[in-house]
């Protein structure tokens, strides 16, 4: 499965961006590709023409992209580690090839981005930063790559 993270804001500074970094090396090795495109998020006056604004960047990206279009929401579908790397298997199996994952900038995006995307997944329940979302995704991508090709995901 190749992977192709996009998010709103940058991921490339910061105090996180060294697990980006780490779990970004750790998938080179294990998935068909990680891509991590980072995109400017809106500066609109209002929270509500930022959300939608984002949202709509986010959207052309992924339409953009092609393959399988997921946005990362905490109200998505819950999963342990081990069913998403069923699920993301499953999907291998029927031919997806590329996942195109999406996170928000801080204010978010406008809900009605989850209604014109394939899937929307929750990372959890918490509200995290868009920051803390992408170390976490990542981790998971690569705990989930490494239990789909076999390997003990809970190793480093």
């Amino acid at each position: 499965m190749r992977y192709l993270v996009v998010i709103m804001g940058r991921h490339d500074r910061g105090p996180f961006a060294a697990a980006v970094e780490r779990y970004r090396a750790r998938l080179d090795g294990l998935a068909g590709g990680l891509e991590l495109r980072s995109l400017k998020a809106s500066r609109a006056a209002t929270v509500a023409a930022r959300r939608r604004a984002d949202a709509a960047t986010l959207l052309a990206a992924a339409r953009g992209a092609g393959g399988r279009s997921v946005l990362l929401d905490e109200r998505g579908r819950r999963f342990t580690t081990p069913a998403l790397a069923r699920h993301v298997g499953a999907l291998e199996q029927r031919g997806e090839g590329r996942l195109t994952l999406l996170l928000g900038a801080a204010d978010g995006v406008d809900s009605s981005l989850r209604d014109q995307v394939d899937d929307c997944w929750s990372l959890s329940p918490l509200t995290l930063s868009h920051e803390v979302a992408l170390v976490v995704l990542l981790e998971q991508l690569y705990r989930l790559t490494s239990l789909m090709r076999g390997h003990p995901y809970h190793r480093a």
